[in-house]
């Protein structure tokens, strides 16, 4: 999976996610999995959807939101995961098949990374990983 990838953070990314794999640890993985995903995201609205983002983000109603206006990579840091999520669908950043995907391990996400009686299975784990590497990583070209 990794030659698929270009040099730069994603394939980092990717080879932390892949090591925590191997090492067995399953929510770590998935944890590293969000990250590669969500920071292709990042990168991809900064090089190719700043202004649409932008625009929707200028719309914003939610308090939680605590941003207008992306003018760094920092700002996303201001923005709750699933309200960005909305806002990459609303802005025609993702479309709505790869939306429901986001949200759907967002949720796979949050129950990794909390304390929880709930166990993670490594065929969870590959499942994760490739749909977020396929759908998202691959898909939205930087």
């Amino acid at each position: 999976m990794e030659h698929k990838l270009p040099d730069g953070s994603a394939k980092l990314f990717l080879a932390e996610t892949l090591d925590c794999f191997e090492a067995g640890a399953n929510r770590a993985t998935i944890v590293m999995a969000w990250i590669l995903a969500v920071n292709h995201l990042f990168d991809y609205i900064l090089k190719h959807k700043h202004v649409e983002f932008n625009a929707v983000l200028a719309k914003n109603t939610d308090k939680r939101v605590k941003v207008t206006t992306i003018k760094q990579r920092d700002d996303f840091s201001d923005i709750p995961e699933g309200k960005f999520i909305e806002f990459c669908r609303s802005a025609g950043v993702v479309s709505n098949d790869v939306r429901k995907i986001l949200d759907q391990k967002l949720g796979t996400r949050n129950t990794s990374a909390h304390p929880s009686g709930v166990k993670i299975t490594r065929s969870k784990v590959i499942d994760f990983v490739e749909d977020l590497v396929e759908n998202v990583v691959l898909k939205y070209k930087l």
